[in-house]
Parts: structure tokens; sequence; C-alpha cells
């Protein structure tokens, strides 16, 4: 009897299968989505549970949406009966919204004029088709800004199934439409400045996200964006006091004391508990007002210099942008557990390596994921009796100074490539 030679020996099968065995725990995508499924298995507080049954206390209206939609939905109500100096009078809006849903849930109207905009005409339909066409419209802003960023459209799948997007549908809130201003704002500033600027002039619509972004403008010397931005600022500011008049402005700048401090000034640790400034978590420790914004101080102070120093080095402009974020959470002493869209997406181009030949190795991959988890994650710590994302963001800030510090060349002279090399490069191996 003869051996088949055609035939492998055994021994040669066993690596070829080992190796087909264990592809999938080197998908850096596989472990992505196992890391967004367990974090959305643990929704904090059980806001899903809310949501469905109608329940429980933030966000108990009896609307899906939650508290905050209805803030919207109840505006666009007074701007079509014309009574659009209600919405900056707190005792006024607060009785409204209890006049139509039995109670105010604690919220108040705090953004500007201009973006009334936004939201004048919502409450032309019913309450669920305002909030689903709400949602559906500011998600596809976020997508569309996304996917032209990103260069491929699967980042659109990416952000359908991140922790962010979830809680930003339950609660009904307006954190697509600024994550889209700002993720589109820094990212194309160098290949499409106009559209930039646009964007950048539209983000004054929550100012505290764009409070940096003029810093670095000026450091890198780019006047376009700055004209482009100031300009749409001005044409929409001036649009607000064209077609609202000059009172609700006035409200905004003066009147809004009371209604600021209140929320800043909150002892509360159900909602300090939703809070990932470095202000906020320290109140949520039992730290009184002087010393959480000693510490918030502090924490300004360091993003500031970080972020100067990494944009004035020889970093990549990924690096660099996304310091910019990270900067920017760090210095806000007011930053919900809804308004992470954008480190999100951070998180996620700099995870798949985007641009780059490699991606980032194991410890970076791990401090990315639990940013781009950390609105669900930061639930857990508060359950515990701290907040992480103060702690994230600086873990991260640290990161990415010791990245800038590598990619600078002896000379320090800034590259100046482009943020992707071709459309969807990301690497997919850890």
């Amino acid at each position: 009897m003869t051996l088949n030679h055609s035939q492998p020996h055994a021994g040669t099968l066993r690596p070829k299968m080992a190796s087909m065995q264990f592809t999938i725990l080197n998908d850096r995508r596989f472990w992505l989505l196992f890391a967004f499924g367990i974090t959305l298995l643990g929704f904090p507080y059980g806001i899903l549970t809310d949501w469905i049954t109608r329940s429980g206390d933030v966000y108990s209206t009896n609307h899906p949406g939650g508290g905050d939609f209805v803030v919207f939905y109840v505006a666009s109500e007074l701007i079509l009966q014309g009574h659009i100096r209600d919405l900056y009078d707190p005792a006024k809006f607060s009785q409204t919204i209890i006049d139509r849903y039995g109670s105010d849930y604690e919220m108040r109207w705090l953004y500007p004029p201009h973006f009334l905009f936004f939201i004048a005409p919502i409450a032309k339909l019913p309450y669920l088709a305002a909030w689903a066409g709400f949602m559906a419209a500011s998600f596809a802003f976020l997508a569309a800004i996304g996917r032209i960023v990103w260069g491929k459209r699967d980042i659109v799948f990416w952000l359908l199934v991140a922790p962010s997007t979830f809680l930003g549908v339950l609660l009904g809130q307006m954190s697509f439409l600024v994550g889209g201003l700002l993720i589109g704002s820094i990212f194309l500033w160098d290949r499409k400045p106009i559209l930039a600027g646009i964007l950048l002039g539209l983000l004054t619509i929550k100012p505290q996200y764009g409070v940096l972004i003029p810093l670095v403008l000026l450091l890198e010397r780019r006047w376009r964006v700055i004209g482009v931005a100031s300009a749409t600022a001005l044409v929409t500011i001036g649009a607000s006091l064209l077609v609202f008049g000059t009172a609700p402005w006035h409200a905004f700048l003066f009147g809004m004391d009371g209604a600021n401090s209140d929320i800043l000034t909150t002892a509360s640790k159900k909602f300090l508990g939703l809070q990932m400034s470095v202000f906020g978590s320290s109140r949520l420790l039992g730290a009184d007002l002087a010393t959480a914004a000693l510490l918030q101080g502090l924490s300004a102070l360091f993003a500031v210099v970080a972020l100067v120093a990494t944009t004035l080095s020889g970093a990549r402009r990924d690096t660099k942008i996304a310091m910019l974020v990270t900067a920017t959470y760090l210095v806000s002493p007011y930053v919900l557990f809804y308004d992470l869209v954008a480190p999100t997406f951070v998180a996620l181009w700099l995870y798949f390596g985007k641009g780059r030949e490699e991606a980032p190795g194991i410890l970076f991959s791990a401090l990315l994921i639990f940013v781009s988890c950390l609105s669900f994650v930061n639930g857990a710590t508060v359950a515990i009796g701290f907040g992480c994302g103060p702690i994230a963001f600086f873990a991260l800030a640290v990161a990415l100074l010791l990245r800038a510090r590598a990619e600078t060349g002896r000379d320090g002279r800034a590259h100046r490539e482009p943020l992707t090399k071709s459309p969807g490069d990301e690497a997919k191996v850890i």
C-alpha cells in the first residue's frame, strides 16, 4: 500500500485550522461590536425601561423622547403661538410645561435665539411624528457629515450602533446636530474650508463646544475658515434678530442667570451622575462649589496647554484634531452624557487607524473603545459612587500628548498630510 502524497499531513492542518478559528478575535471590528453590545445592555438608570413604560422621574414624560424633546416641542408651540418671550422667562416656561404635561421635569430653555430656526416648525406635527422626524433628520445630517469626512459608507453603520446614538434617540436631544457640526467644522477645514466655516458658524447654537476652535484657527492662521464662520454666525444671528426681535437676545444674554446657575449649582446626585465634566464629577464626590470650580479651572488650564503644545508640534493632523475635541470636553464645566457624539467619532477614527498604515496598539485601542462607550460606562461607575468621564478624557489627552511627541520630527515642523490616504483604508488587526 502506498501513501497518497496529494493529501496533506494532519500536522499541517492544525496551524491553518487554528488560524481560521481565531481570525475573528484578531478583527478589531469584532471587539468594537462586542463592547457596544455589552454597554447597550447596561442602560444606566433604567433609561430604556423608563422610555418604554413611561415611568421613572427624570425621563418620565408621557412621551417617547423624554423630557428633553418635550422642551423643544413646547418651545416650537410657543413660537408658533407668538409667545417667544415666555421661552426666556424660566418661571413662565416651567408653567407652560406643567400646564401641558403635569410636570416641568426640572427642564428650562437655555438655547440662543438662532437655534429656534432648527425647531420652530416641529409643533406643526403630532408629538410622536415630530420626535421621530427630528431624530431622523438630525441623524441623517450626522451620517452625511461622517460619510464626507470618513470617505466610506461604513462609518454610517458604526455611528448607527454607537451607544451615544441610542442615548440621543431615547432622550430626543440635539446631540446628532451638534456632533455633526463639530465633526464637520474641524475635520474638513483642510479640504473644504468654506463648508467647515459654515458648520462652525452654525455651531454657535451650542457655543461651549466651539470655545477652543478660534484658538487653533489663529495658531494655524486659517483666515478663510475664520472669515466664513464669522459671516455665518453674523447672518444667522442677524436673521434671528429680524424674525424674533431683540427681546429674546436680551433675555438670553442678561436674563438667564438664574436658570443657568441652578444647573451648575445643583446638588442633585441623579443629575450630577449624568455629568462628564470635572466640575460635575467633583460635585458628585462631595466637593463644594469653590473646590469644584478650582478643579475645573485646573482642568481647563491643562487642556489649553496640551492643545497648544499639540497644535504647534509636528504631530499628524488626526492627532491634533483628537486633542482639540478632547481639550474641549476638559474645558467645559457642563458636559452631559448625551453630548458625546464627537468624542465617539474621534475614537472610531483613531481606533480603525484611518489614514495610517497601522492601527494603534492594544492599550490605546482599549482606551479608544472606553471613550466610544463612555456615556454608558459612566452609568456603571456612578452606581459605584464616581463619574469616570474626566478620567477618560484626561487619559486620552495624555495618550495624545505622547502620540504627538512620537510623531514630531527632530525639526519640529508640522506634518501637512491629508487626513485620509484613500477612501477607507482602516486597519483590521490589533
